[in-house]
C-alpha cells in the first residue's frame, strides 16, 4: 500500500485478523448494499425465477431465501407474489431487509438463522442460497452439514439453487487492491487467493465520519472457500439431492446457480 492511502484511512496494514472480524456482515451492514451496487440481483432473481418455473415451481410458492443478508434477493422474490422467508445470521443485515419490505408494503418473514443449525419449523417449495452464502462455511464438513440441513427444509420434490466459489483455474488471480468512494465513507479492499487452501480472501476496510463527527474505521474480512465442481455435486447428491443444472463458475451477468431436487 502506498503511503497516501495509509494515511487516508489512517491505519497500517496488518495480517492478522481476529474471530470477530472474520466474516462478520454486523460490522458494514449500513454500507453493504452500495458495496455490492455492482450485482444486478434483480436480474439474477429473474433468470433464476425463469428456471425455476421451467422445473416446476408455482407461482405463488413458498421460498425460503438462505443466507438473504439485507433482502437483495428476497425483496424482487416477494414483489412477484411468493411467499418469502429470508434467514440471515446478521441481525444488521435483516433489519435492513426488514425497512425494505416494511417500505413496499410487502409480507416477507424475516428471522436470525444459522444454515449449520436451522430450526424454522415450516417445508418450502424451493431454497436459494444466492451470492456466496454458502462460500464462507468453510470447513467441508460444515458445508455437508449445512446441505442436510436445507434438504430438511424442503417438500418432497422441492427444489435447491445456490452459487459456489468452484476450484477452477479461473477462480484465481494474483493479489489485487480495489479503492472505492462511497457517499459518505472511503472502501479500501485487498483481494488475495490461496490456491493450497482453496481460499479466497478480501479484506474490507472502511473510514467514515459517525453521527457525533468522529472519524471512524471499520474492517470486515471475508473468506470464502472453493470446492471442486466433482466433490461438489457428490456433496449435495449425498444430502438427498438430483442435479438438474450444473453449478458454473459466477460472473457478474450470470452467477451459474446450481439446480438440484430433493429426492
Amino acid at each position: 500500500m502506498d503511503q497516501n492511502q495509509t494515511k487516508m484511512f489512517g491505519w497500517e496494514r496488518t495480517d492478522e485478523v481476529n474471530e470477530f472480524e472474520l466474516n462478520n456482515f454486523d460490522l458494514i451492514a449500513r454500507f453493504y448494499d452500495e458495496l455490492v451496487s455492482w450485482a444486478p440481483y434483480d436480474l439474477w432473481v429473474i433468470v433464476l425465477l425463469r428456471h425455476l418455473q421451467e422445473l416446476g415451481l408455482e407461482e405463488g410458492s413458498r421460498i425460503l431465501d438462505a443466507a438473504c443478508g439485507s433482502g437483495l434477493s428476497t425483496i424482487p422474490l416477494a414483489r412477484r407474489g411468493y411467499r418469502v422467508t429470508g434467514i440471515d445470521r446478521s441481525q444488521a443485515m435483516l433489519e435492513l431487509a426488514r425497512e425494505k419490505a416494511a417500505a413496499e408494503n410487502l409480507e416477507v418473514r424475516l428471522q436470525t438463522g444459522d444454515l449449520l443449525g436451522l430450526d424454522i419449523g415450516e417445508s418450502f417449495r424451493a431454497v436459494i442460497c444466492m451470492h456466496s452464502g454458502l462460500d464462507y462455511i468453510l470447513e467441508l464438513d460444515n458445508l455437508q452439514k449445512a446441505f442436510f440441513n436445507l434438504r430438511r427444509c424442503l417438500e418432497p420434490g422441492g427444489l435447491f439453487a445456490f452459487d459456489k466459489c468452484l476450484d477452477e483455474p479461473d477462480f484465481y488471480r494474483e493479489p489485487q487492491r480495489d479503492r472505492r468512494t462511497l457517499q459518505n465513507a472511503e472502501a479500501l479492499f485487498e483481494y488475495s487467493w490461496d490456491r493450497k487452501q482453496r481460499i479466497f480472501q478480501q479484506d474490507c476496510r472502511i473510514e467514515f465520519i459517525d453521527s457525533s463527527g468522529a472519524e471512524k474505521t471499520v474492517r470486515m474480512v471475508q473468506r470464502m472457500r472453493a470446492v471442486p465442481l466433482g466433490q461438489l455435486v457428490k456433496m449435495v447428491e449425498k444430502a438427498g439431492f438430483k442435479m438438474l443444472r450444473e453449478p458454473r463458475q459466477f460472473t457478474v451477468t450470470n452467477p451459474g446457480m446450481g439446480i438440484f431436487r430433493a429426492v
